[in-house]
């Protein structure tokens, strides 16, 4: 396991020293006033071999624990203006899915809840608060159902929980094809620049771009990767048994996201028992990404109230 001292966007590693000799850096830095509590946060990487794989993983804080799962093309970089801000109240994990980032590939059925449920063990966590977006819901809603004991809280951003919106198929596609025929880059500006996909904060943009070119390639398979199927643990879509839910839910969403999904999150904060539902009115999909603060904000509120 790797240690890590992050200061907003800067990184400092102290992997070449011992657990007790990191620990004395950490007290002299605080007691010289170099470090102000709550100012940097304290991170710890590691790859866990779970699940007949490896899953590269960040932790972070102290306390109940939040797991944020990414969406599909991006990897654990796309919580970065959450980490560290969750991580201050709360013990918070965010780890890349199998297929993406630092994690290692495919190469046989698998199923995504049960990555999850295994790295859990791994990390000797008994219960967790789940933020997933897009893909990231889905894997968080398959685990509540399948774990409800484990599950404090869910929260589901963006998440279409199988049924996918044509808007988002038919840039699927395009993607590919631009990846194909012109590589990772061309592929990630049609996704990444795509109105609805994309982020709607321009500031945001060329980091995005850049998490998209380096894992698009794996996740739509136009390096010559194969396409391995993913299992789960019951039949039909996931959006079939909202009812099944019995855990505190917040369904997020970005009034600028495809009509077809915003109408798939009214339906999901219908149908699953007591949730509640937020609207952000200036993002698309990647809501925590275009409205971050505000994001934030409404997470915190909404876990500090369970």
């Amino acid at each position: 396991m790797m240690t890590t001292l992050r200061f907003g966007s800067r990184e400092r590693r102290l992997c070449c020293a011992p657990p007790k000799v990191q620990s004395a850096i950490l007290l002299l830095a605080l007691l010289a006033g170099l470090l102000a509590p709550g100012a940097m946060a304290v991170v710890q990487s590691g790859i866990a071999e779970v699940n007949g794989t490896k899953l590269y993983y960040e932790m972070a804080g102290s306390g109940r624990v939040i797991v944020l799962l990414h969406g599909g093309a991006v990897d654990r970089r796309a919580w970065d203006e959450q980490f560290t801000e969750f991580a201050a109240k709360y013990k918070v994990i965010r780890y890349d899915l199998r297929g993406a980032g630092k994690s290692a590939s495919p190469d046989k059925p698998f199923s995504n809840s049960e990555d999850l449920h295994q790295l859990l063990r791994f990390l000797k966590v008994d219960k967790a608060y789940l933020i997933g977006i897009s893909r990231g819901g889905g894997i968080a809603f398959d685990f509540t159902l399948e774990h409800p004991e484990m599950t404090g809280a869910l929260i589901l951003v963006s998440s279409n929980l199988g049924n996918t919106p044509r808007a988002y198929t038919e840039m699927f596609e395009r993607t590919t094809e631009a990846g194909k025929k012109n590589g990772a880059a061309a592929a990630a500006r049609v996704w990444g620049l795509d109105p609805y996909q994309g982020p709607v904060r321009e500031a945001a943009r060329d980091g995005v771009l850049k998490i998209l070119e380096e894992n698009l390639p794996r996740f739509r398979h136009f390096d010559g990767s194969v396409a391995v199927p993913q299992t789960q643990s019951y039949d039909g879509p996931a959006y079939k048994r909202l009812s099944q839910v019995r855990v505190p839910t917040l369904v997020v969403a970005g009034a600028k996201d495809a009509p077809d999904a915003r109408a798939n999150y009214d339906n999901w904060a219908k149908g699953i028992p007591n949730a509640k539902k937020v609207v952000f009115p200036n993002a698309a999909h990647l809501v925590n990404i275009d409205m971050p603060k505000q994001f934030n904000q409404t997470v915190l509120e909404f876990l500090g109230k369970l």
